[in-house]
């Protein structure tokens, strides 16, 4: 998941979370007064009904039925229940048609007052002491409160419909500040991007202030970097080419002498023999001083000059004459059945002497590691892209050795006495992806390898 997106989901979440927990609050805050100014009023009507009967001669006159009348209808199924409680007594004489059991008698005349929500019709009770007869009186007030309820209710609504509104709001927010906080280093990113082997001198451009946040230190500790890489890439380009060119000389002049005595000395000689190995170590020394030398002009420099349209079948074709011609035991079969009737889609924009050394490596290991097999080349056009396959039927690479087989001087653990000196494949790559072409290796150990160059058509 994307830092972005982790920003906006977590910063809503959070935000949606305050709001949600805020609304509950309201709403039951809410809806708690309500009941409690519900219970007040109640409270009230029964506190007036009960002055009134102990200020009345009879407790069925006409100023009774006016005053419940006024009160209690101003409620939702309002009514009024007059109950007679026995001097010393918590319960009432006889059980009252109402739905509550006698523990709330118990608490109203125990606290002088009782509450009670049952289905939503609130009832509440208040005792009077009643000093002129031989029992006292609890009036009991119930309703519904329907206004309150519609209240509540209208007060949800908007609470839902704000929280919609203003989750709404704190998304849009939240994808607003993601790209404030993530544009400087999306912008980073970009720069690195334009940043490679052969334009290690550029920099990110920095703020010179005196508090530095911490975008500008990372963007300070990149250079910094980038400035110990360049030196590094410097010091190592500088080495290999100097130590190149300097054992070129010597490993010439060894060359030279070991083949004059070899000519010179009786085959019969015991020193003959030694003379062969120096000169065909001193051999190997020059391919791999050679190859060394390309490594450090592909791998470094990440610049490719000299670039001109080439047909990849006669490329092909100049290297399978090449090494037929160094190994006439090489046996090479080039497969065009599937190359496109267009020439044009088989021209790429390369530097011919390079990708002639990349595919002359990678068909040369093939034959060199193919068992004395013949070995395939293909081509085909797939999407604008040129597919060579290279196939052998030779030792193949152990499992083991595959993520290595890029490492240079690294050479597989069944090569055996098979000559090779481990940088042809790297060289290979380099020069395939300084070109924009890309290199697979399948390979079964004991069957074969199949190598896939893949390369752009050139555009015309």
């Amino acid at each position: 998941m994307k830092i972005r997106t982790k920003i906006i989901l977590l910063s809503s979440a959070i935000g949606s979370l305050i709001l949600l927990s805020f609304a509950v609050y309201v709403s039951y805050f809410t809806a708690r007064t309500l009941e409690s100014k519900f219970y007040i009023r109640l409270e009230e009507n029964a506190k007036m009904l009960g002055n009134h009967v102990f200020n009345s001669q009879s407790y069925k006159d006409k100023g009774y039925y006016e005053l419940s009348n006024q009160f209690i209808n101003q409620f939702s199924f309002g009514k009024n229940f007059l109950v007679r409680v026995a001097k010393n007594k918590k319960q009432p004489r006889y059980e009252p048609l109402l739905p509550m059991d006698n523990s709330f008698f118990e608490e109203a005349i125990e606290k002088g007052k009782a509450e009670l929500m049952l289905n939503d019709t609130a009832y509440v009770a208040l005792f009077f002491v009643d000093k002129d007869h031989d029992k006292n009186l609890v009036v009991v007030s119930s309703a519904v409160d329907d206004f309150g309820k519609a209240e509540h209710a209208d007060l949800n609504r908007a609470l839902i419909s704000g929280v919609a509104i203003f989750l709404i709001f704190i998304v849009l927010i939240s994808f607003y500040f993601a790209e404030k906080l993530l544009n400087p280093i999306a912008s980073i990113n970009k720069r690195i991007g334009l940043i490679n082997i052969s334009n290690l001198n550029m920099r990110l451009p920095a703020k010179k202030t005196k508090e530095k946040d911490e975008i500008e230190v990372l963007i300070s500790n990149i250079n910094d970097m980038l400035s110990r890489l360049e030196i590094a890439v410097k010091s190592q380009r500088s080495f290999i080419s100097n130590a190149s060119h300097s054992l070129r000389t010597p490993m010439t002049i060894i060359s030279g002498e070991s083949e004059l005595a070899l000519n010179s000395l009786d085959p019969k000689h015991p020193a003959h023999y030694s003379l062969e190995m120096v000169s065909r170590e001193v051999d190997r020394m020059n391919l791999i001083v050679n190859n060394l030398l390309l490594l450090s002009r592909t791998g470094y420099d990440g610049k490719v000059q000299n670039m001109s349209l080439v047909r990849i079948d006669e490329l092909l074709y100049s290297v399978k004459e090449s090494e037929g011609y160094l190994n006439d035991n090489h046996r090479i079969f080039l497969d065009f059945s599937n190359i496109p009737e267009d020439s044009n889609l088989l021209s790429v924009y390369v530097n011919e002497d390079l990708f002639f050394i990349g595919l002359s490596n990678i068909i040369s290991n093939a034959c060199k590691y193919g068992n004395e097999k013949e070995v395939k080349v293909s081509i085909e056009v797939i999407h604008s892209k040129i597919v060579i396959r290279v196939i052998d039927q030779g030792i193949g690479i152990p499992d083991r050795d595959k993520p290595h087989i890029f490492e240079s001087f690294f050479r597989a653990s069944n090569v055996g006495s098979i000559y090779g000196n481990g940088l042809g494949l790297v060289l290979a790559k380099n020069i395939f992806e300084l070109h924009d072409a890309s290199l697979t290796i399948e390979s079964t150990e004991g069957k074969g390898t199949i190598v896939t160059i893949t390369c752009p058509v050139a555009d015309f």
